[in-house]
């Protein structure tokens, strides 16, 4: 393992942080590009460093899509049969994860990087661990069937960003995953709202009007999830020791995501259906949920005393999807759907 150069590569995703957040540390409000000149330059350095970060941040996206797909394979939601595109790819972890969910539709993957280290690095390790599936480089304007992006956002200048832009309206699914901070979040939404005219909003968004995040008064809201911690790492001395070199708190992984589907729509949208931001906040007696669903985004209170099962069950797995029994502000019942 190569510490020193997750050692630098953790300061510089924390200098990209701190450049979008702007002054004072909060985001100064919805843009579709960064705030601060992004760093061009090549930053893998050696296969090594681009083999370390694979095993540990590249791994950590990996239970972000994990927790994306199983949610969509939940719902029975496929991509398109074809070929699938990892725009800047770095390693290409969202690529891989994405071939091995839907194996009968990903005919061939595509991995396209700015970084021909890593470009070269994600198509071999793409090769070995999926041996029976086409994969090769592809140029960054490629047009394709699936448009996979992951941790891109904060990297783009505004002139990449509108051509990534034009790419995606091109695709006939886009599956966009993003670290679950205010700043990227609010950046998603923007450009959300850019290509809800081209696509049906599949998730994170239960409704396909304007988003619920932009209404006055949720300025300080943002749309965020947490991935699911496999068990082994909370044991295993690997990661412990990566908790503690890199100061990394292991139990929590924020990811902020969307799905984009041009095809007509099979099954007719649940107008109960509810997305809870984030994760509900528990009291005595009773929890507060920032809930998401076709009338706005709500902060919502769930009472014991009216539905105990449902609060016990929030409890044990928080979810994320559900469909409220509401009076009003208020939580009567409901069901997990996810």
């Amino acid at each position: 393992m190569n510490w020193n150069a997750l050692r630098r590569l953790r300061q510089r995703f924390l200098q990209f942080e701190q450049r979008d957040a702007g002054p004072g540390g909060k985001s100064a409000g919805i843009q579709t590009q960064p705030q601060a000149e992004p760093d061009r330059a090549d930053y893998w350095r050696s296969h090594s460093e681009l083999a370390s970060y694979d095993f540990t941040f590249g791994e950590r996206v990996g239970w972000k899509w994990d927790k994306v797909i199983s949610e969509l394979q939940t719902r029975g939601w496929t991509p398109p049969a074809g070929t699938a595109l990892d725009w800047g790819c770095g390693t290409g972890i969202a690529g891989r994860r994405v071939a091995e969910a839907w194996p009968q539709q990903i005919q061939s993957l595509l991995l396209s990087d700015r970084s021909h280290p890593a470009q070269n690095f994600a198509v071999a390790r793409a090769r070995t661990t999926l041996p029976g599936l086409a994969v090769q480089t592809a140029a960054a304007d490629t047009a394709t069937d699936l448009l996979v992006l992951s941790h891109v956002l904060n990297e783009l200048a505004p002139e990449a960003l509108e051509r990534l832009l034009g790419l995606a309206a091109k695709a006939q699914v886009v599956l966009w995953v993003e670290p679950g901070t205010h700043e990227t979040s609010r950046k998603l939404i923007a450009v959300r709202e850019r290509l809800l005219a081209r696509f049906r909003v599949i998730a994170p968004c239960p409704h396909a009007a304007a988003c619920g995040m932009l209404m006055p008064g949720n300025e300080r809201h943002w749309c965020h999830h947490f991935a699911r911690v496999p068990g082994y790492v909370h044991t295993d001395p690997g990661w412990g020791r990566f908790a503690q070199t890199l100061e990394i708190d292991l139990s929590s992984v924020p990811f902020s995501f969307l799905v984009l589907d041009r095809r007509p729509a099979v099954v007719k949208p649940d107008s109960r259906e509810a997305r809870v931001i984030g994760a509900p906040r528990y009291y005595k007696g009773y929890a507060k949920v920032l809930s998401c669903q076709g009338d706005g985004v709500n902060e919502l209170v769930l009472q014991k005393r009216d539905a105990p099962e449902l609060l016990k069950a929030m409890k044990k797995d928080p979810g994320s999807l559900y469909r409220w029994e509401r009076e009003g502000e208020k939580i009567r019942g409901g069901e997990q759907i996810f």
